[in-house]
């Protein structure tokens, strides 16, 4: 079973660090939720609030967002130890 992590951690790794990127690059709807973002950024910015409150803040939706990674990572994962359960149900791959 070390062995499994280890492939799905690899294949992860890969498909949703560099080539994720690739593909997110060229997707039309993830630029312009980008966009939004950094508009939000700068209304967020020219409040002029104070450092702790900006710092307590940036930890929320930083905290928000690795969630969210660690969120599709993981059914990422779960995505491919579906797509092997259901090629071992139908006999195209066999179990180790």
């Amino acid at each position: 079973m070390a062995e499994e992590k280890n492939i799905f951690e690899a294949i992860t790794d890969y498909t949703v660090g560099e080539r994720m990127i690739e593909i997110l690059l060229r997707d039309r709807e993830y630029q312009e939720v980008q966009g939004r973002i950094a508009r939000q950024m700068e209304l967020f910015a020219g409040l002029n609030l104070d450092k702790e409150l900006w710092l307590i803040l940036e930890q929320l939706v930083s905290l928000h967002a690795e969630s969210g990674a660690l969120y599709g990572r993981a059914a990422y994962q779960q995505g491919y130890r579906d797509c092997v359960a259901l090629l071992q149900a139908m006999n195209l791959i066999k179990a180790l």
